[in-house]
Order: structure tokens, then C-alpha cells, then sequence
């Protein structure tokens, strides 16, 4: 039997939105077959959860409706290649839950640092603790004020960089020497992302990532690197978004609810408690962190994260909770299982986190690492 622990009650609105949401048709401008539906293998979810409930004959019609959506939904999903690909329409409210709004000042600084870029930036999002507070942060005040994180997706790296180069050579290391064909082969590496740490924006102290777009898509669709996919799993301000990623983060959060719950039933006994769901989402991007391993991580981050954000992750996760948790659906990407995901993210996010870390002493130069380093050093030792 399935209890379910709500530390806030919750209304019937995601019901309705997770309804208007997978009943109405993805359209794309794909060309080729990659959307030709398969029949999905459920066998590999090899510990299905059989908590649907039995609902009132009134909403059979619209429960049957939901269902065969969100059946095609993971059945393209699992399918789906070309990320290259545009989806030209989705439902009005379609993904209106990733919307989370911070204060007002922050959204027009926030803003702000985007447009300052003469490059052209498809997607923009900023995540961290210098957008979303953390609880055990921000109590002494003589603390220096976090630093902004962002990531830039965008259709042409060597362009963004050839553009950004001549605006803003500062943001660079020694790299920038060798041009942005070069420094574009170097982002493609490991998670397929290129950071400029401790850059003076509008009078912010930014750190700010740079990505292909079909990188950013191919991680939410299919957990290939888990690198964003994992951040974006935790709530995020999107500055700049577009329906694709709109789309495919759409399906990211559902396959991260549904390892969530299984974990969470797992680990207490088949009692369900919303924020353990939400602690287990959390923890999903920090398996096999190298940064975790050398100490370079606050250890109560994860609990951080989630006290302070948990209305946050309620809003974030809406139409999502009640198609997984409550109407008890479940989707996995292609290859994942319950009895596999852990180590399977555990190496992915090892392997990425390592090239990631280790791409960073080049594109941030000796000095910023040394001080990133340490800044994140001084926040694990403060926090005991």
C-alpha cells in the first residue's frame, strides 16, 4: 500500500495542466522517420510501480486521454534522435511550471548580463546559489556575495565565440590566443561546455557556460552527460528559452520524478514523503561529482537546496507529481532501468565531472581555478 506524506496540501491544478498537457499533439518540423512511434519495452522498468488509482467514472474520458498522451509522449522520446530538429507547436500552457519567478531587481540584472553579449544566445538560464537562496547561506555578513552561474545555449559555438572574443577578450585565459575554433573543440569535450569563471557583468561577479544547443537537448532527452540535465532538475530561471528545450525538459523532470519516487519508496518502507522525493531528485546531479570527492562541495547541499527552495521544486515539479506520483506513470531514457540508473548516472556524471574539472584549469587559467577552488573550499569548511 502506498502512503503519500504532503507537507502542503496540494490543489487539482496540476491534474488539470498534466491533462491539457500530454492530451494535445506535439507537432515538429522533423523530415525524416525519427518520430515513427515504437512500442515501448516497459520490461525495462523491472520493478514497476503499481500505485494508479482507481478514479471516478466521470473523468474516465479524460484520464483515458491522459494516458494515451503521455504513452506516446515517452514513446517518441525513447525514439527521438535528431535534436537538431525543431518542434514548431506545443499547447498554450505547456510547460508553464519551468517558469519560476525570482524578485523583480534580480530578473532585470539577471537579464541585464544577457544582453550585454553581442553573440547571439538561443537559451539562457541561471541556476545557483547566487539565484535561488540556500538554507545555511547568507548568515554572516561579511560573506562574499555568491557568485551568478548561467549557462548560454547556442546554435553555433565557434560564431559565439569568434563574436564574443573581439567584445569581451577579458572573459578569457591564455586560450583565446588560439581562436574560437579551437576553443569550440575544447567546449565539445566531456559535457560540451566551455566556462568563463569570476567575469565583471554589470557589476555582478559572473560565471557563465557556454553549449551547443543540440547538447543541451540530446542531455535532457536522453541523460547522455547528466550534466545539465541534473541542473536542470533542480528549480532554474530561464532568461531565454524556445520550445525544444521547453519540450525535452518537459520529459527530463518526468524521468527524474519517476527514479525519485521509486527511490524514495524504496528507502522508507513504500511510505512516500515529498520532500525526500525532492532530496532524491537533488542528489541525482551530485552522484560521482568529482568536486564531492575532494571535499571542494558543501556536504548539506543537497538539504540546502531543497528546505530552502522546497515551494520552489512544488511549483517546478506541479503537473509532474500528479502524472508520476499520484496517477502513477513512469518513464525512463532509453537504457535506464530502476536497477541500473545509480551506476549508470554514478560513471556518467564521474566521467564528465572529471573532464569538466579538468578543462577548467585550461579555460579559466591557473589563477580563477586556484580561486574557484578555494571558494568552494571556504563554503564546505563553513558549513560544519
Amino acid at each position: 500500500m502506498l502512503t503519500i506524506t504532503r507537507a502542503v496540501p496540494r490543489s487539482r491544478v496540476g491534474y488539470l495542466l498534466c491533462s491539457h498537457y500530454y492530451s494535445t499533439r506535439v507537432r515538429t518540423d522533423i523530415s525524416s522517420n525519427n518520430t515513427e512511434t515504437v512500442q515501448t519495452d516497459q520490461s525495462q522498468l523491472k520493478t514497476p510501480l503499481n500505485t494508479t488509482k482507481k478514479q471516478p467514472s466521470a473523468r474516465q474520458d479524460d484520464l483515458s486521454v491522459l494516458e494515451q498522451g503521455i504513452k506516446r509522449t515517452c514513446e517518441i522520446s525513447l525514439d527521438f534522435t535528431d535534436y537538431k530538429s525543431h518542434i514548431t507547436s506545443l499547447p498554450p500552457n505547456f510547460g508553464l511550471n519551468q517558469n519560476i519567478a525570482v524578485d523583480k531587481d534580480l530578473e532585470n540584472e539577471l537579464q541585464s548580463i544577457v544582453k550585454s553579449f553581442n553573440a547571439p544566445i538561443e537559451f539562457a538560464m541561471g541556476y545557483g546559489s547566487g539565484v535561488f537562496a540556500q538554507a545555511g547561506y547568507g548568515k554572516d555578513k561579511s560573506q562574499e556575495k555568491p557568485q551568478v552561474d548561467m549557462i548560454f545555449g547556442v546554435r553555433d559555438p565557434v560564431a559565439f565565440h569568434e563574436t564574443n572574443l573581439k567584445q569581451n577578450p577579458h572573459h578569457y585565459s591564455g586560450m583565446k590566443v588560439l581562436g574560437s575554433k579551437w576553443i569550440s573543440s575544447l567546449q565539445g569535450l566531456g559535457a560540451g561546455i566551455y566556462f568563463n569563471p569570476f567575469v565583471q557583468i554589470n557589476g555582478h561577479q559572473v560565471k557563465y557556460g557556454v553549449v551547443e544547443m543540440s547538447r543541451v537537448l540530446r542531455d535532457l532527452a536522453q541523460w547522455d552527460t547528466f550534466y545539465l540535465a541534473g541542473r536542470l532538475q533542480k528549480p532554474v530561471r530561464l532568461l531565454r528559452s524556445n520550445r525544444d528545450v521547453i519540450y525535452w525538459n518537459q520529459v527530463n523532470l518526468r524521468n527524474a520524478a519517476t527514479l525519485a519516487k521509486h527511490l524514495t519508496l524504496t528507502k522508507h518502507n513504500g511510505t512516500f514523503d515529498e520532500f525526500q522525493f525532492y532530496r532524491e531528485i537533488t542528489a541525482l546531479s551530485y552522484l560521482g561529482d568529482i568536486r564531492y570527492a575532494l571535499g571542494g562541495e558543501n556536504p548539506n547541499k543537497i538539504d540546502n537546496i531543497v528546505t530552502k527552495n522546497f515551494e520552489k521544486f512544488q511549483s517546478y515539479y506541479a503537473p509532474v507529481f500528479e502524472e508520476v506520483v499520484v496517477q502513477g506513470h513512469h518513464c525512463l531514457p532509453a537504457g535506464f532501468t530502476y536497477e541500473n540508473s545509480l551506476h549508470k548516472l554514478r560513471a556518467k556524471i564521474a566521467e564528465s565531472s572529471a573532464i569538466q574539472t579538468a578543462k577548467g584549469i585550461l579555460t579559466a587559467g591557473a589563477a580563477k581555478s586556484v580561486k574557484y577552488a578555494w571558494s568552494k573550499k571556504m563554503k564546505a569548511w563553513k558549513s560544519h
